[in-house]
C-alpha cells in the first residue's frame, strides 16, 4: 500500500503568522498537514506504545504518561517471524480505537540501532559506539558492533533487521510502515525509533512526512538516522534512550504550540 501524504497546504497556511512563534509551532504545522486542515486540532486519544522482548517495567515512562495523560500500552514481542505483523496489527487496533496520535517505542539495547546505522550508511564501528561508562566497556561496545556489522554486511531491508535478532526493531519498523499508511502521525524519540523509521521510509517513502523528531539522544546512531530522515529534533535533553520518555516529555510543549496556533 502506497503512503498517502499530508496536505502542505494546510501546513503554508500558518507560515507568515507563525513566525514569530519559531519552533514552538512547529509541530501545530505538521499537524495541519496531517490532519488536511488549519488550524491543526488537539489531539483528543494520544497513545505510546512500547515493543519489549519482556514485560520490563518502565517508571519513569510511566510517570511521564500519567503526567501528560497519554494512554500506555506495552506489548511483549518475542517471535521474529510475526513480529512485523504484530506491530502492524498493534497500529491497526489502536487507530481502529481512535488513537489519532501515537508514540512508538521500544525497550531495546542501544546496539541494536548502532550496527543497522552503521551498516546502512558504511560508517566504521568506532564512530557509530555510543558512550561507554569506560575504556573498557568502550572497547568490547566497539568489538561487538565490529562483529555485527560485519554479519550483515550486503544485506538491506529486513534482511538486515533479521540479522541482529530483533524482533522489537522489526515490530516498530511494521508499526510505523501501518501508521502512516493510515495517516496518523507520530512522535519519535530515540535510536531505535528512528532506525525503525529510516527502514520503514527505505521501503515505503513518504513515512517520513508522518513523524515528528521531539528529541535527540547523545548517540551518533541517533543522529544519522534522523539526519537520513531529514528531520530536527524539538530537544536535545541529554539523557540515555529511554522508551517514549523524550516524547512524552515534549508533549506539553507541542500541545501549547497547537493552542498558540489556532488562537493566531
Amino acid at each position: 500500500m502506497a503512503i498517502p501524504q499530508p496536505n502542505n497546504q494546510a501546513r503554508a497556511t500558518y507560515d507568515a503568522q507563525l513566525a514569530a512563534f519559531g519552533r514552538l509551532t512547529d509541530a501545530a504545522q505538521w499537524l495541519a498537514a496531517c490532519q488536511g486542515e488549519a488550524p491543526a486540532r488537539t489531539p483528543q486519544r494520544i497513545r505510546a506504545v512500547v515493543f519489549g522482548e519482556q514485560a520490563a517495567p518502565l517508571p519513569a515512562t510511566e510517570t511521564a504518561a500519567r503526567r501528560a495523560e497519554v494512554g500506555l500500552e506495552v506489548v511483549t514481542v518475542t517471535d521474529y517471524p510475526q513480529a512485523y505483523r504484530l506491530g502492524k496489527a498493534t497500529a491497526d487496533a489502536e487507530i481502529d480505537a481512535g488513537a489519532d496520535l501515537l508514540i512508538p517505542a521500544g525497550a531495546e539495547h542501544a546496539r541494536v540501532a548502532a550496527v543497522v546505522m552503521g551498516t546502512m550508511t558504511l560508517t566504521e564501528p568506532v564512530a557509530i559506539v555510543g558512550k561507554q561508562s569506560s575504556v573498557e566497556d568502550w572497547k568490547r561496545e566497539v568489538s561487538a558492533i565490529r562483529d555485527s556489522m560485519f554479519r550483515a554486511r550486503n544485506l538491506e531491508g529486513m534482511e538486515l533487521v533479521e540479522s541482529c535478532h530483533s524482533c522489537v526493531l522489526a515490530a516498530l519498523v511494521g508499526f510505523i510502515t501501518r501508521a502512516a499508511q493510515r495517516r496518523t502521525p507520530m512522535l519519535i524519540d530515540t535510536p531505535v525509533t528512528a532506525t525503525a523509521a529510516l527502514l520503514a521510509e527505505r521501503d515505503n517513502p513518504g513515512v517520513k512526512e508522518w513523524l515528528y523528531a521531539t528529541t535527540l539522544a547523545p548517540t551518533p546512531a541517533h543522529e544519522l538516522a534522523l539526519e537520513k530522515l531529514g528531520l530536527h529534533p524539538l530537544h536535545e535533553l541529554g539523557m540515555e534512550p529511554q522508551p517514549a520518555l523524550g516524547a512524552l516529555a515534549a508533549l506539553p510543549m507541542l500541545l501549547t504550540g497547537v493552542e498558540i496556533a489556532a488562537d493566531a
